[in-house]
């Protein structure tokens, strides 16, 4: 049985139905872990695309979702308006006069489209049989369907014609004159270039085949710029008109084409293709910037001037340029960034699309405007727009600047979505316009007073009577700090700058680009003394009560140097004349020269570097007008004490020396004395922030001696203020009988101005066009107290008495007009 029971089991092993079942059972796990190892390799092999899936559904399915929705929206930018720029009584000084241009690309308005068109709808047409067509065949084809687009764009004239508000006939004329003169301009062109390429061919001894006119032909041929640009057809046209174009120029239409043949066994229907309602339209904002107050002609009372020139018929003065130095201009060309490279300076310079930008990352409310709607800057700059150029303009161009607006149309749904454009904001000036135009007519040669008058007693060898002085002039709040008029001459229009630029920064006598009373830096002269006397009082190097002895020179043995303008002239002192030695306010009376040099001498460089800072010298204001110089004082700027010695601490006294300043700085000085050491930035934009008043803490007893030598040096007779004389007659600068003056007079050393076109080592030599002394007078006018300042200064005019002080007579009567006094 064990035997049996072996065999048995050796021969149930190697049985054919055994064998047979267990192959069968390997069958079916192979066949699983093959199937489980493909479905593991295409997982594998998925896992990235379910990854990518993943980034595009959940990281940027919003994006992309915003991209389809694009592809289903047409949007256009409507123009917008620049803001304007008014007077503190609302009067407009700048202002955008809307008009718009209607220019049509001239593929359309020569036809060329809709030839273009029905080739296109022919070829879709015909389908894959196109490519075996003969040239005549296809023109056949396109030719049935040219007459559908020959109508569309008839029509669509029609409608130009209509939404521009001009005559058809006028269009079509407009279009006619166009083809005529690109297509003149063509064949000018291809003749030129045809001559050109033979006479190459001739030089180079190439012999001229069939193939070789033919190509030189094509090189002639070739569309010119002209051919491939929008022609303006008509010109300003009205807001209503502009934008009814520019709603005209987003709108599309169905157009029906004619049912094709069955043609090569290929049965085709009549369709309709989408096409602009008015093909290759265009708006374009042709707005001019206007300036209402540019040239005005002023009245100019003359029965308050100076015997020689007074009389009792006004003048009829025109003043062009009124304020021109202070709005700026505007320019067409965008200026974009230049590197360290490219610039001539070796200077970045940043470009308007960088300063906007810079501008909006600064400001997220305005970004907030300007990318609102489109996801992108509507303020964005393109060619063609206009950009501030200096001045105001130029400065608060983010402001001024308004933002498109934008019409979308949704091709899925028809659905047509307006915004409209964003004016620009208006900036508010402190100027009063009328009043500048006062000033200015009274700075203008034209009435009278600013050119060389005999009573001048000019000594200057280069300025013969009747010649014209030029200056500056500031008129100041001094409780608010705002700035009523400043008056640069000669000024300039926006007409000088487009048809003689060259001549205008060539000018380097009369300078007319230049503002003088914020960029042009002059020495003070005696106008300081009474600042001097405050800071010496303020840092205890002077006591009020200390009379001064007028010697007529400084230093006992040294007659030549630091000398009194009354020794210089008439070999006397101020002690000889008045019998005493000098209290302050009688300093500041006669403007002694020994007692201020005292007060610069005991100062010291630290202590006049100090006064001087206190008034603001070696500061701007920020006015927003375009650069400001800040003056200067010394000679290094790296050095604590700017490289002053005690003599040159001595010659500031009297402001003269190492020391500069503005007619912007003098009145503020003037003002912050007025307001009793309260220092207060001036103003000339509104809402503009400025920084908090400050008290310098200066002495109120020196401050009051201070305006009491101002009330003394134009009321007393000996005041170099007070008068002058014409004919041999004494006359009183100011002719008031109910205002109150105070006031103090200038005379400061000036440097000699040549004009060298060939260098200083050319071979002609420097002409000398100027020379002498500046003429300053600086002046706070009111009833019973001081309520505005008022600083001039004539350059190279000479006495500040004799040549500013009429003018500055003549400004408080303008004030007076005005309705300030």
């Amino acid at each position: 049985m064990l035997k049996s029971d072996s065999r048995g089991k050796k021969a149930s092993a190697h049985s054919p139905r055994t064998g047979l079942m267990s192959i069968k059972s390997i069958i079916p796990s192979m066949f699983h872990r093959r199937l489980l190892l493909v479905l593991s390799l295409m997982l594998v092999a998925f896992i990235p695309l379910g990854v990518r899936l993943a980034r595009l559904t959940l990281g940027r399915g919003e994006d992309l979702r915003a991209q389809a929705e694009s592809r289903l929206t047409r949007s256009q930018q409507t123009p917008t308006v620049r803001g304007s720029i008014v007077d503190r009584k609302g009067r407009i000084l700048a202002q955008d006069r809307p008009s718009y241009d209607i220019a049509v690309e001239y593929q359309v308005i020569n036809g060329d489209w809709a030839r273009e068109q029905a080739r296109l709808a022919a070829r879709r047409s015909v389908g894959s049989a196109w490519t075996g067509l003969s040239p005549q065949a296809r023109d056949d084809e396109a030719a049935r369907y040219l007459p559908a687009f020959l109508v569309h764009l008839d029509r669509a004239w029609d409608e130009i014609a209509s939404r521009s508000g001009i005559p058809r006939v006028a269009l079509d004329q407009a279009r006619d004159r166009t083809i005529q003169l690109v297509e003149s301009k063509a064949q000018h062109l291809a003749q030129a270039r045809r001559e050109r390429e033979l006479a190459l061919a001739a030089e180079k001894g190439v012999k001229l085949t069939e193939a070789s006119l033919k190509a030189i032909e094509r090189k002639a041929n070739q569309p010119i710029a002209e051919m491939r640009q929008a022609h303006v057809l008509v010109s300003r046209v009205s807001d209503d008109a502009g934008f009814a174009c520019q709603g005209l120029a987003g709108e599309e239409v169905e157009l029906a084409l004619p049912a094709p043949e069955d043609r090569l066994n290929d049965a085709r229907s009549a369709r309709t293709v989408t096409v602009d309602r008015a093909p290759g339209l265009m708006v374009r904002d042709s707005g001019n910037r206007e300036y209402p107050f540019e040239t005005l002609i002023v009245s100019v009372d003359r029965s308050t001037f100076p015997g020689p020139v007074r009389s009792d018929a006004p003048a009829e003065v025109t003043v062009p340029g009124i304020a021109s130095h202070l709005i700026g201009r505007m320019r067409d060309q965008i200026y974009g960034s230049a590197s360290p490279e490219d610039s001539p300076t070796g200077k970045q310079f940043v470009g308007d699309p960088e300063r906007r930008q810079a501008f909006l990352d600064e400001s997220p409310e305005a970004r907030a405007r300007a990318y609102a709607l489109l996801g992108v800057d509507r303020g964005s700059y393109r060619d063609g727009d206009r950009v501030g150029d200096g001045g105001i303009e130029s400065t608060q161009e983010n402001l001024l600047r308004g933002l498109r607006g934008v019409q979308t149309n949704r091709l899925d749904t028809g659905e047509r979505i307006t915004e409209p454009p964003v004016r620009g904001r208006d900036v508010h000036l402190t100027l009063d316009v009328m009043l500048q135009a006062r000033v200015q007519a009274l700075m203008t040669p034209a009435a009278g007073l600013a050119v060389v008058q005999p009573w001048h007693h000019q000594e200057s060898t280069t300025q013969a009577l009747g010649a014209p002085l030029y200056g500056a002039a500031v008129v100041l709040d001094i409780d608010s700090g705002d700035i009523l008029a400043m008056v640069s001459t000669p000024s300039y229009t926006q007409a000088d700058l487009r048809d003689r630029r060259d001549e205008l920064v060539a000018d380097k006598l009369s300078t007319p680009l230049l503002n003088r009373a914020t960029q042009k830096f002059y020495t003070p002269g005696s106008i300081v003394k009474p600042l001097m006397l405050v800071g010496a009082r303020q840092r205890r190097a002077y006591s009020l009560d200390e009379p001064i002895a007028c010697t007529g020179h400084l230093f006992e043995n040294q007659p030549n140097i630091f000398r009194c303008w009354i020794y210089k002239k008439f070999q006397t002192t101020h002690t000889a004349l008045y019998g005493h030695p000098l209290t302050p306010d009688e300093a500041i009376m006669c403007s002694c020269n020994v007692f201020f040099f005292t007060m610069g001498r005991r100062l010291g460089p630290e202590g006049v570097i100090a006064t001087y800072r206190e008034f603001g010298v070696g500061s701007t204001f920020d006015l927003g007008a375009g650069y400001e110089v800040p003056g200067a004082m010394g000679f290094r700027k790296d050095a604590a004490d700017l490289g002053l010695k005690l003599p040159d601490a001595i010659q500031m006294g009297i402001g003269q020396g190492p020391v500069t300043w503005t007619p912007l700085h003098a009145a503020n000085a003037y003002a912050t004395l007025a307001r009793r050491g309260i220092w207060q930035s001036p103003r000339l934009i509104t809402g503009v922030p400025r920084p908090e008043p400050r008290d310098l803490g200066l002495e109120a007893s020196s401050i009051d001696v201070a305006i009491r030598g101002l009330q003394r040096s134009v009321n007393d007779h000996e005041g170099t203020g007070n008068h002058i004389v014409t004919d041999g007659i004494e006359e009183p600068i100011f002719n008031f009988k109910s205002v109150d003056v105070w006031g103090k007079t200038g005379t400061a050393a000036a440097p000699k101005l040549f004009n060298d076109p060939d260098g200083r080592d050319g071979p002609a030599p420097p002409e000398l066009l100027e020379e002498g002394d500046h003429s300053w007078f600086v002046v706070m006018v009111g009833h019973g107290a001081p309520k505005y300042v008022i600083s001039c200064v004539i350059d190279y005019g000479g006495s500040g008495g004799k040549v500013s002080g009429p003018i500055v007579n003549q400004i408080i009567h303008a004030l007076e007009l005005e309705g300030y006094l």
